[in-house]
């Protein structure tokens, strides 16, 4: 009998030990914006992007927090008037590399155009760089461009949320591109400001937009990336993903008319007094085979 009861409560050792433990700990969670769309209820005289605070698990790794964020934006939240800007659409994969996102979804994204395509665009893009150390988003269908998107690379500061009535000011400035024989060209653009956009962002995402001329082509490459510029007393700082630099071509040619269309771009802006140009926040000497204390400035005439 002793046997028995003895056998029994080794049983029941484990039940008895797991009922006298405290709850398990949850697994720590922060709150990140996700971007979605208004319905047309909602939308009416507001914003058609919103976001809503979507738990995320702590110290995932970046790839998994960029899956996990993209799947719940295609989902849609689980309450209130917002959509997914996305539906139907499945996530393929994503990859991290130099601070971008490349997020690849399914076929069914080629449906979507014009406004509805942006907006989606918009949607990921916001979603994406709240996310530390995501500063773009590349956004494909089964591996492909999407065919009726008008650029392939998205930064926060491409995507507004306010109306025309919230344009502070317009300002004229000179974005520099390449003509058909090499050379540098400036294209005159009308840069619209909103409240908390800084007129060297603007000139920054023009010059990463490309020219509206068909004439002209981007002097900088497509995976060229800035990750922030900031102004400071007349100076304006320009951070450079080490990557980017690192891609440089080897040409000294190629280098100096990037370079050059980077610095005159900015220098038609007559608030700016002085450029430094930093790598991923250290202050850069070069620029690929570019000395920077002679070469910021590009001689005119």
């Amino acid at each position: 009998m002793r046997g028995k009861l003895l056998v029994l409560f080794l049983t029941l050792l484990p039940v008895l030990c797991a009922c006298g433990a405290g709850p398990a700990e949850a697994e720590p969670e922060q709150r990140t914006p996700v971007y979605y769309l208004s319905s047309g209820a909602a939308a009416r005289g507001s914003d058609m992007i919103q976001s809503s605070m979507e738990l995320l698990p702590e110290d995932v790794p970046l790839k998994k927090a960029v899956q996990i964020v993209v799947e719940r934006l295609l989902a849609g939240p689980s309450h209130g008037e917002l959509v997914s800007p996305l539906p139907g659409v499945e996530l393929l994969s994503v990859e991290v590399r130099d601070h971008r996102a490349y997020v690849d979804l399914s076929g069914g994204v080629n449906r979507l155009g014009g406004v509805d395509l942006t907006l989606a665009d918009y949607c990921l893009t916001l979603s994406l760089t709240q996310l530390e150390g995501i500063s773009s988003v590349s956004v494909t269908a089964e591996g492909r461009p999407i065919g009726q998107q008008p650029k392939q690379i998205f930064y926060e500061w491409d995507v507004l949320l306010s109306s025309m009535d919230d344009v502070l000011q317009t300002v004229e400035v000179t974005v520099y591109f390449l003509n058909s024989d090499n050379a540098l060209t400036g294209e005159q653009r009308i840069l619209e400001l909103y409240e908390g956009q800084t007129l060297a962002e603007s000139v920054i995402a023009a010059l990463l937009e490309g020219p509206h001329n068909k004439d002209l082509r981007r002097a900088l490459p497509e995976d060229f990336q800035v990750n922030f510029v900031r102004m400071e007393n007349g100076v304006c700082y320009v951070n450079l993903p080490a990557a980017s630099l690192e891609a440089l071509p080897p040409d000294e040619d190629l280098q100096r008319k990037m370079l050059w269309s980077l610095t005159d771009s900015l220098y038609s802006i007559e608030s700016i007094e002085e450029l430094r140009l930093l790598a991923d926040g250290g202050e850069l000497t070069s620029f690929g085979m570019i000395p920077l204390d002679s070469a910021l400035v590009r001689p005119k005439g």
